[in-house]
């Protein structure tokens, strides 16, 4: 099987396209699929520009993939794998298979954003729709994120041809370490505190201040607590300044650690801590690595992070309410929670890791080529 797989970023670069792509396509070839990789990075095909400039830059990037294939010979791939694509005009290709990690109508509807990007939201979501309306009827879809299927729908796609796949991860290379307090001091992490880690974009939507703003509330009856934070974003100056304010030594703002080093900042954490107000993925990327690690996790009350609930790995709370949050939180640290470490690995082990990924993805694919 020769299989085309066009995304907007890929491996090193970019995060959660690039992450599912690269990873599915890497599993594929162990077993004999021959892969061709086109993104403004490669490996295989360049178009479109690394710094995509927003959805003028996307648009960009898949005016050059109908117009190059267009002109090219597609009949050499058994199937097309296409991230997220928007076509003003009609897609060149007939068999595919189109992967969505989230929706622009989805994130225009949580109204989670300023209103100046709630409006580019919204506009991007008309535009959203308009392209997925090009792809070709007997195309199939898979969304990251049973919202994301939902959504979908929603946008006119028809359900029989939609399926949820979820978020992978490496269980080999994100694993239980017992090197915590060598670790630690490699970020400046104290080695003795019960630390709690979050890693994703610092943005309205992963919700960050209020992480702070709940952690404030525990901090005041626990002693030795720290709150990590890696990744930038725009909100980091906010963070930076509300840190300051509040006098909140315990709280670090480490910058973004590289997927090289990330392994060894998961094994430095106690806890795995994420509020965000709405997610692509179900699981999103950072909880995976999260429950593959054996982190208990604590997680917002959305459908994205149910899995938490479900594979009986840490708590979901509803961080609106701050006080309720907060002592919810507090009770679940005083707790043993050893158990809660050795469920999240078995759930991510059982569910999450890439192979097992990557032949639902092969299904799919077989399903387009008979």
């Amino acid at each position: 099987m020769k299989i085309l797989i066009c995304a907007t970023e890929y491996y090193p670069h970019g995060s959660g396209i690039a992450n599912v792509a690269y990873n599915v396509v890497e599993q594929l070839k162990k077993t004999g699929v021959d892969c061709v990789v086109c993104s403004p990075t490669g490996p295989d095909i360049k178009l479109g520009t690394q710094r995509p400039f927003g959805i003028l830059g996307l648009l960009f990037y898949w005016y050059k993939v109908a117009t190059h294939f267009k002109k090219s010979n597609t009949q050499e791939f058994d199937a097309v794998w296409l991230h997220n694509p928007l076509f003003l005009k009609e897609s060149p290709f007939n068999n595919c298979l189109v992967t969505m990690n989230a929706t622009a109508y989805g994130q225009a509807n949580n109204r989670i954003y300023p209103l100046w990007l709630h409006i580019y939201k919204i506009i991007s979501a008309k535009i959203e729709k308009f392209s997925l309306s090009k792809i070709k009827d007997s195309s199939l879809f898979t969304g990251v994120g049973t919202n994301i299927c939902e959504e979908l729908e929603e946008i006119g796609i028809k359900s029989q041809n939609i399926k949820y796949i979820p978020n992978g991860v490496n269980i080999d290379q994100f694993k239980p370490s017992k090197q915590k307090q060598y670790l630690r001091n490699k970020f400046g992490i104290p080695d003795k505190d019960l630390v709690f880690l979050n890693i994703g974009r610092l943005t309205p939507q992963k919700n960050p201040l209020k992480t702070i703003e709940v952690f404030e509330k525990i901090s005041t009856q626990v002693n030795n607590l720290t709150l990590v934070f890696s990744g930038k974003g725009e909100l980091k100056s906010d963070m930076d300044e509300d840190v300051k304010s509040k006098n909140l030594d315990n709280v670090l703002l480490i910058g973004y650690v590289d997927e090289e080093n990330k392994p060894d900042l998961y094994a430095c954490a106690d806890y795995f801590i994420i509020s965000s107000l709405y997610e692509g993925g179900e699981p999103p990327l950072t909880l995976s690595e999260a429950m593959a690690c054996g982190l208990p996790c604590i997680a917002s009350n959305i459908p994205n992070f149910k899995i938490v609930e479900i594979s009986n790995s840490g708590i979901v709370v509803d961080f609106s309410d701050t006080n309720k949050s907060a002592e919810e939180i507090l009770n679940f640290i005083q707790k043993d929670n050893s158990e809660c470490s050795i469920n999240a690995r078995k759930y991510a082990v059982q569910n999450l890791d890439w192979g097992i990924i990557s032949d639902n993805y092969l299904n799919e694919f077989s399903k387009i080529v008979k």
